[in-house]
């Protein structure tokens, strides 16, 4: 009988050290599935880049370059197996795009005339472009292997002119972000446009194309899409405050506008109302308090408690803000970075904060204290000799 509850209890601990040890091999599999990420980053060079980045030890290598001229500005299909960007590089600039799949296949190149487009958006098959040269607005359709067509739309706006102070000038239009906006009641879309030129935010539907010589013409198949005005058309931001970068909260109720030249972010309630975009300002709150009139990228932390905004020049850094229930924000805490801090991102778990320092030609990488909102430099940070990052993406393995 002895023998047999000795059996027992040998058989009993071995069970438990066999499951806890499954359980750790388990744990350990997820927590290095979790920790890996890829890393793409655009900026003024010859190259876009890929990255491996390792949360554990902070480690990363680079796994392709993307050869485009002056990718400012980069976006990945939601699928991830499509890389898409800008070359903003004057007469030879354009869209293209890759296959992101280890094979640094090309899905063609479209050149726009010297448009010089800084930042686009990627929807359902289609590529809207924000071009800062001209001050327009293009639509590229993606056939059905994701190569880029010609351009089936294209928005010109044009100068006008004021009287304000000692005499006439020129206002020229500069378009610098285009944002796609889905409207959660009606499940419309919309396009936002900012014109930093024009002191101006512009609202399009995004519609199928009901004209006679419409034709199946992009990757989705049937009639092809268009933007179409709506009645408001734009929004009139304060003049000279230069409206660059948007964000809307994850519940679509605001929007906070980052304005480059007056360094404020005004934070708008948001509606729809007659298959038209409504923004009503609720608050203005400066993000430089230098004023150096260069304020650049501005994102929600992940679980949308915080509010980031990059300024450069100066005492260059981010500014954090806590966000309020009614929307609004409280400044909270600023973080000094390396120089000219450009688009920066999130990893997906908010964790990690990955920030583009233009003329330092690195990615510093910090730690987030997802309480506080605070940043944590890592002192670990990825350099480059012959790119200046302006644009990163975070994508998890």
């Amino acid at each position: 009988m002895k023998k047999n509850s000795g059996k027992i209890v040998f058989y009993v601990i071995a069970l438990v050290a066999a499951a806890l040890l499954i359980f750790y091999l388990v744990m350990r599999v997820i927590k290095t599935r979790e920790s890996q990420y890829h890393l793409y980053i655009g900026g003024y060079g010859n190259t876009a880049v890929k990255c491996l980045f390792n949360s554990d030890n902070l480690e990363y290598g680079v796994l392709e370059d993307f050869k485009a001229k002056n990718p400012s500005f980069l976006a990945l299909t939601l699928k991830g197996n499509r890389l898409y960007g800008v070359s903003e590089s004057g007469s030879t600039s354009g869209v293209w795009g890759y296959a992101n799949n280890g094979t640094e296949t090309s899905l063609g190149e479209c050149a726009d005339g010297g448009l010089d487009p800084c930042h686009l958006a990627l929807y359902r098959g289609y590529i809207f472009t924000a071009n800062y040269g001209k001050g327009s607005i293009s639509v590229f359709p993606l056939d059905t292997s994701g190569r880029i067509k010609s351009a089936s739309q294209v928005i010109q706006f044009v100068p006008s002119t004021t009287n304000a102070g000692h005499g006439a000038s020129t206002i020229v239009p500069r378009i610098h972000m285009v944002k796609v906006l889905k409207m959660k009641q009606s499940g419309r879309n919309y396009l936002l446009a900012t014109d930093k030129g024009s002191d101006r935010i512009y609202f399009f539907r995004i519609e199928q194309d009901t004209t006679a010589n419409a034709s199946a013409d992009n990757i989705l198949g049937g009639k092809p899409l268009r933007l179409n005005r709506c009645d408001t058309a734009f929004l009139q931001v304060p003049r000279n405050y230069g409206p660059r970068h948007m964000e809307f909260s994850q519940d679509g109720r605001f929007m906070y506008l980052l304005c480059e030249v007056s360094c404020k972010v005004i934070v708008y309630r948001l509606n729809e109302e007659n298959e038209n975009i409504l923004l009503k300002p609720i608050q203005e709150i400066i993000s430089d308090r230098d004023l150096n009139e260069a304020c650049a990228d501005v994102h929600l932390s992940p679980d949308g408690r915080f509010l980031y905004t990059s300024n450069r020049r100066g005492r260059d850094g981010i500014t954090i803000f806590h966000v309020n229930t009614d929307g609004t924000l409280e400044r909270v805490a600023y973080q000094v970075t390396a120089k000219y801090p450009r688009s920066f991102a999130f990893s997906p778990d908010g964790e990690f904060l990955f920030i583009c320092c233009q003329k330092d030609k690195i990615v510093q990488i910090f730690r987030t204290d997802r309480k506080s909102g605070y940043l944590i430099n890592t002192g670990k940070s990825i350099s480059f000799t012959d790119l200046e990052p302006s644009c990163i993406l975070v994508r998890e393995i």
